[in-house]
Order: structure tokens, then sequence, then C-alpha cells
């Protein structure tokens, strides 16, 4: 990577502080025309996390020590050790101890990065064999591998994949479908807490022309993937343009906007939500649907806008020179055992890409359209590339961010 690129993605990192797991939901897709027609050549958009929920009340699977028994071994012996450079809180902690006793794993290191952009910094600074497992967004892919970041995967060594839906197969992030393993996928929308904000608001249009009067109680993800989609959706752009002057009219809306935000927050959203200190979001779902399902914060709702929005895709890779391959691919296979995959649905509120790890899920949440979007709301969502050095972004998004609260 250029020395400017550098410097531009060191920036963005230090602009965008995400926590994979922090207060996030998921959706998943189905394998329908309406999914491919809306992903075409692009893919997964990076989002936040989410805070876990009761794994008893909706996963018929069994917990911790007990978990399912693999339906394929990985050849080799099983190093007694793993390294993970993860989102943070990204893997359900039942199952991290599951898979230690399963394969006799006596240290399990769980190193976190914030962003995509300091995973890809700390590994482009020589950080090379350190870890063996990470967690990146599908659109950074093919970045690691051309950087030589990841390795191939022996998909023999993780006969567990045969349960990922054929909709995350093929895709250009990874056509031959060697490097990465989906791990689960989410959007990004619009959180209003109705029993204050009363008028309809169902577009990023309309998000936007309410803002006056909420000003100051609106939070925002500090991610400017995600807060860029707002303005250029509600134009009708494709949040992937690249045009200046498309960006340059999305950025006259956002720094209009600017004002009006009483925080970028990608960690405690749901919180100012909750007290109401903020009663308008542009947020993930994570945590927000606890309070859509708590008494007495049950006027939260979380809406994807009709004008679209975005999707992501996090994805099992396995990185270069993995210092316990064996345990990489054994840790890869058993996270895919379909009891396990849905405990990690459930804690992590993110839908799964593993067909026959839907049959333990709770049928309360597989009917949830915040969480398994329905196909007609799968033709609005588009897939992001990776825009983060873009020049023009991040001088909006600077200035954007000066301007925060500024009214």
């Amino acid at each position: 990577m250029a020395q400017d690129e550098i410097e531009r993605t060191i920036r963005r990192m230090a602009q965008a502080p995400l926590s994979r797991r922090g207060f996030m939901h998921a959706t998943t897709l189905s394998a329908s025309a309406a999914f491919l027609a809306a992903c075409g050549a692009k893919s997964g958009a990076s989002a936040s996390a989410g805070a876990p929920a009761s794994a008893a009340a909706s996963v018929e699977a069994s917990t911790a020590a007990s978990a399912a028994p693999s339906t394929g071994a990985v050849s080799g012996d099983i190093e007694k050790e793993l390294f993970m450079y993860n989102w943070g809180d990204y893997v359900d902690p039942e199952n991290i101890e599951a898979f230690k006793a399963k394969f006799g794993v006596t240290k399990f290191t769980y190193d976190t990065f914030a962003s995509n952009d300091e995973l890809l910094t700390k590994l482009q600074g020589g950080a090379i064999g350190q870890w063996d497992v990470s967690a990146p967004t599908a659109e950074f892919v093919p970045a690691m591998r051309d950087q030589k970041f990841i390795q191939k995967i022996d998909f023999t060594k993780v006969p567990n994949a045969k349960y990922i839906e054929a909709t995350f197969k093929g895709v250009w992030w990874d056509p031959t479908n060697e490097w990465q393993l989906p791990k689960d996928w989410g959007t990004t929308g619009i959180t209003l807490r109705t029993k204050v904000v009363k008028e309809e608001v169902k577009t990023w249009k309309q998000f936007f022309e309410v803002a006056p009067k909420y000003s100051g109680r609106i939070v925002a993800v500090d991610s400017p993937g995600d807060v860029f989609v707002a303005p250029l959706k509600s134009l009708g752009y494709s949040l992937n343009t690249k045009v200046p002057a498309e960006l340059e009219e999305a950025g006259k809306i956002l720094l209009a906007f600017a004002p009006h935000v009483l925080a970028l927050d990608s960690d405690q959203y749901n919180t100012k939500i909750a007290t109401e200190e903020a009663v308008m979001g542009l947020t993930w779902t994570g945590g927000i649907l606890e309070l859509r399902d708590d008494p007495e914060t049950a006027d939260t709702v979380y809406r994807i806008p009709e004008d679209g929005t975005l999707f992501w895709l996090d994805t099992w890779v396995i990185l270069a020179d993995a210092p316990h391959p064996n345990a990489a691919h054994a840790f890869l296979n058993f996270i895919h055992e379909p009891e396990v995959q849905a405990k990690e649905t459930v804690t992590n509120q993110y839908a799964t890409p593993n067909s026959e790890a839907k049959k333990f899920v709770d049928k309360k949440m597989l009917d949830d359209p915040a969480i398994f979007v329905p196909d007609d709301v799968l033709a609005r969502l588009e897939g992001a590339e990776d825009t983060s050095t873009d020049p023009i972004r991040l001088d909006i998004w600077e200035e954007f961010k000066s301007k925060i609260g500024q009214a």
C-alpha cells in the first residue's frame, strides 16, 4: 500500500472506533433471486456488533462442554494453543470453553481490533505469524489475500462448510471459495423512540427532514462507512459511489445534519436511546432490539429504510504463517457445527449463513423481520466496496465530525 494510503487508513482508524459485538443484532440472507440481484458484484459492509441475549431462551442446543459432535475431524495433531485476532467479544464465551475442552486446547488468546482498518494496519506493520484466525468484513478479504496476509483454507478439514448457504458462495470477494468462511451479517438503519418521534420516518430522506425538530437528541454510529449510506441513499445514489459531485451533494446533507447530532457513538448508542437522551438514531440493530422487547422501552423501533441501506458480511480467515494451523482449522469447523453456530446466533444476535444451524434457533427469532429480513426487503440492500481511502470521503468526514453538536 502506498504511504499516502497508509496515512489515510490510520486517520480513518482513529476516527472510527468500532466494537463488532458492542451492541448489535443482525439479519440473515435467504438464497433468493432478490438478494442475488441486490448483491451483484458487491460485498457486505462493516458495522458494529451486538450485546448478548440469553442462549437458553432461543437455542435448542447443548451448552459449553457438551457441544454437538463434530461432523468431521481435522487431520494432523491439534495444537494446544489458538491465537485469535477479532472484534471485541465476538465469540460466545461458552463456545470458546467448549472448543478448548473438546480439543484439549489449554491456551486460547483473544486479542481485539476496533475496525477493519486497524486489522489491516496491524498486519501491514509486520504482525504476521502472531495470530491464527481473524474475522474481517468480506470486502477486505481481497486486500488481505493480495497482500499475503491470509492463507487458503483447507476445506477438507472444515467439512461443516457444507452448511453454508449457496447465496454466500462464489461472491466477488472470494469467487473460488478458498480464502474465507462466512460468519454472519447485518444491516444499518433508523432507530426511533416513537412515543417522542410522532412523524413517519421510514426513509433516510424523512430522517434528515425531521432531524432539526429533534436537534441534540440524535445519535449516530461513529463509522463513516455507515454514516455515508444515509445521505447517499436518500439521494438515490449507490453507497459505493466514487462520483465527486454525488459525494459532495451527500456531504452537504451531512454538514447540515451535524449540528443536530448529540454524539457519534458506536459503543453506547443504545444507552442513549434507552434513557431518551437520544430519540433518533442512525444505528445498527445491536442493543436496539432488546429495548424494543423490554416493556419499559417498547416504543423503540428499528427500521430498514425504504430508500435502501447496506448489509455487511463478516468472515472467518486463517492468517498467513498461523502458528497453530490445525487448531485454526479445527476452530472453523467447530464454530459451524449447527448447534454451536446457533448459539453464536443467539449470543451475538446476528443471523447465520449456516442453513442447518437455523433448526436450533427459536422460531420467534427466525420470524423477526428485523433479524431475518424478508425477501422483498433484501432487494433494497446494497453491499459495500472498500471506500475507506477515498480522499473526498475522508475530507467530508473530518469536517462533519468537527461540526457535531455545533448548532
